[in-house]
């Protein structure tokens, strides 16, 4: 061929590839990895790691299990114990994604220093709060009544009966945590539906209960050394996996309905820069992170302390 069809050529593939980024750009792939899935491109060459700062405990074992079981052999990762500023960092081209932040602390960590630059590109877990009783099975529709005061109880099964005393955690997060998850398991009804992720939805109050639907007595407590007790005394309590663990509770086996992972704002997140809009081998990781063999492991290892926060699974 001669020179002038060989420049011919490759300005022709240049334009292509320059198009194909702009596309790709335009219709947001960096949105949830799940969204992504079907741009391809070229693999990365041997060696060319990503470089993740990730956090430590569960949000390292995850990737760590999605990476080493999951992931493609082609796609090369390499994890860093993330800092406060390592989203600083990935946006500045010091490292390539960020994993160790629910969406909150990520949407005001990018508010605060102005990273536009930045995305969520897979939703990954959730640490749930989750609702158990020492008195109560399960929170069935029941016709029962306790607490009433100028009766008996009237008590027949083994359902959280109306007029309930459940405690929530004295926090604004860990109440608002509480009454989305009343909300999600029939028992309260709120003015605004579970997921969104202003200030105002994230700090929600009694104020914003329209209709307690089991006349629940909602109360807020500081759990510190009473936490047993206050499980003992009270019809419910509200409890992070943590709190939970502290008094023997297992959330598969213990709690009576568990926060749902599905358009949970309080889900880990993976996080991208624009720069890598498109890159394979970020498409391979978002898709790792949202499969089942995933979420089966999340399932096994936590038992309902982590669960999976993409659709199509169980909670």
């Amino acid at each position: 061929m001669n020179p002038l069809g060989r420049h011919r050529i490759r300005g022709r593939r240049d334009f292509l590839a320059a198009a194909a980024f702009t596309l790709v750009m335009a219709t947001g792939v960096l949105g949830c990895g799940s969204e992504t899935t079907t741009v391809a491109y070229d693999s990365a060459a041997d060696g060319d790691a990503l470089v993740v700062y990730v956090g430590a405990g569960d949000d390292r074992e995850i990737l760590e299990y999605a990476v080493e079981n999951i992931l493609p052999d082609s796609v090369k990762v390499k994890l860093v114990d993330a800092s406060e500023d390592s989203n600083s960092k990935v946006a500045a081209g010091d490292g390539d994604l960020s994993y160790y932040q629910h969406i909150p602390a990520f949407e005001a960590d990018k508010e605060k220093n102005s990273f536009d630059n930045l995305s969520v590109v897979s939703k990954v877990n959730v640490v749930p709060y989750a609702l158990y009783s020492s008195k109560w099975k399960d929170v069935a529709s029941t016709e029962d009544w306790v607490n009433v005061g100028l009766v008996a109880d009237q008590v027949t099964g083994k359902s959280l009966p109306h007029g309930s005393q459940v405690v929530l955690p004295a926090t604004p997060t860990g109440f608002a945590r509480g009454l989305y998850l009343l909300q999600s398991s029939g028992l309260v009804k709120l003015d605004r539906p579970f997921g969104g992720t202003s200030a105002a939805d994230l700090t929600i109050t009694q104020a914003n209960v329209l209709d307690s639907l089991r006349h629940l007595t909602l109360l807020g407590l500081d759990y510190g050394e009473y936490l047993e007790s206050i499980y003992r005394n009270y019809d419910a309590v509200v409890l992070s996996p943590k709190h939970a663990a502290s008094i023997g509770l297992d959330p598969a086996e213990d709690a009576l309905a568990i926060e749902p992972g599905r358009d949970n704002p309080y889900t880990h997140v993976l996080v991208a820069p624009s720069r890598l809009a498109g890159d394979q081998r970020v498409l391979e990781l978002t898709h790792a992170l949202e499969t089942p063999e995933l979420a089966q492991f999340l399932e096994t290892k936590y038992h309902g302390a982590n669960i999976p926060a993409t659709a199509g699974t169980s909670r």
